[in-house]
């Protein structure tokens, strides 16, 4: 073999070596970097019945905070995470997420929504510093079952 032709598949071995780890990476369905991920403080339940319209529980739990300090319900450093569920059909539920910016900083978003064991990755997009965004999904339910919903805030640059 040619000392040219050795030198161009060593070059081509090498450059294969240093991709694999972008080639074997995953942002798990994520659209952005991520630098902080925080839980919303509203799981939901919702019980489908063989008939009739679905019945969605949720409870939230309110701590209150140290002598001299306000309560905040920011995450991320000045996020805020609103999930609102409603039944739209017998089956079928309607999520809404507002996520409201109050930092400083433009951040990139998305919400990830743990259904029972199933991950659905949400892209809310870019949200400037003092702006909202909001999305709305709905969710196909199973009859006869009852299903927990939660959500969380995955943010990047």
């Amino acid at each position: 073999m040619p000392s040219a032709l050795r030198a161009q598949v060593a070059l081509v071995g090498l450059l294969a070596v240093l991709l694999i780890p972008i080639g074997t990476s995953s942002l798990r369905g994520l659209t952005h970097i991520l630098t902080c991920q925080d839980d919303s403080a509203t799981p939901f339940s919702v019980v489908v019945p063989d008939e009739g319209p679905p019945t969605i529980s949720s409870s939230t739990v309110i701590e209150r905070p140290a002598p001299g300090e306000a309560p905040s319900d920011q995450i991320c450093g000045g996020l805020t995470l609103d999930l609102v569920m409603s039944a739209t059909e017998t089956n079928r539920a309607e999520l809404s997420l507002a996520i409201a910016n109050e930092s400083d900083y433009g951040w990139r978003g998305s919400v990830h929504l743990r259904l029972d064991d199933t991950l659905i990755p949400i892209d809310i997009g870019q949200i400037d510093a003092g702006d909202d965004a909001t999305d709305t999904v709905e969710i196909r339910l199973t009859r006869g079952e009852t299903h927990s919903l939660e959500g969380s805030l995955l943010i990047g640059p």
